[in-house]
């Protein structure tokens, strides 16, 4: 395998940016194409149907780009990971997996919140692979963050009620840990901690990008600096304004 090859890693939006973030702190030397996919933001209310067609046509992108593998940073599009890998042999990445079995690691009372957009609590694929190993699930389906998120509104009034109204209910029930089921909503946490300062808030990041060493034995290097392409379906403006958040170095964002 060509280590110079590029890893591909999309999102919806500005979520994925959590795993890329991550990708990059463990493996500064690789180098990395993102795409945020703003034009069809958010993937969690639409179709099965719709959401598919985006995973296929931004996974061929990446694929025609030579990546030598993929990862689909947002749990939604994750739910047609085998749609992607059944037209390829490259590997592709879910963030699922690996944050469900960290999640399953770290619970103590067994009871384990799962944070995500309406499409991925509706699949439930969190939901059957935490059950499969004797824990019991709340499912709390919170695609109206995503919009909260995306609109640069995390600091406001609403939506620290939203995440309010969503997470009260978990106070009283024994949750002792919390999955964020959607890479955005790592960008909320510190408004979650307001409501539930006592669980164990698990994001994607990491327990993914373990995952992906495993799979390409990346080594870990930091003697040299790989490069980060970004493209964006939607305004680059309005993307670079929100690329700020994170400590990412990049190259000048690009419209696709």
């Amino acid at each position: 395998m060509n280590n110079k090859k590029p890893i591909g890693v999309f999102d919806s939006g500005v979520g994925g940016l959590t795993v890329l973030e991550k990708l990059v702190e463990m493996y500064p030397s690789e180098n990395f194409i993102y795409v945020a996919d703003q034009g069809y933001c958010p993937y969690g209310t639409k179709t099965k149907e719709e959401i598919e067609q985006r995973v296929l046509t931004i996974g061929k992108y990446l694929l025609n780009r030579g990546v030598k593998a993929i990862v689909i940073a947002c749990n939604t599009a994750s739910l047609f990971k085998q749609s992607l890998q059944n037209i390829t042999d490259t590997p592709v990445i879910s963030v699922i997996e690996p944050t469900a079995l960290r999640a399953i690691e770290l619970t103590k009372s067994k009871k384990v919140a799962v944070l995500a957009t309406n499409a991925t609590i509706q699949n439930g694929k969190y939901q059957k692979i935490l059950e499969e190993n004797g824990v019991e699930v709340y499912p709390v389906p919170a695609s109206s963050f995503v919009e909260i998120i995306e609109s640069n509104e995390m600091d406001s009034n609403y939506a620290l009620k939203t995440v309010t109204e969503k997470l009260l209910p978990l106070k009283s029930a024994g949750v002792d840990t919390l999955i964020h089921g959607c890479t955005h909503f790592g960008l909320l946490e510190f408004q979650m901690k307001k409501v539930l300062d006592d669980v164990t808030y698990v994001e994607c990041g990491y327990p993914t990008s373990f995952l992906l060493g495993n799979v390409l034995q990346l080594t870990i290097d930091y003697t040299s600096k790989g490069y980060i392409e970004i493209y964006t379906t939607g305004k680059k403006e309005d993307f670079e304004a929100k690329i700020k958040w994170f400590t990412i170095p990049h190259q000048p964002i690009q419209e696709l």
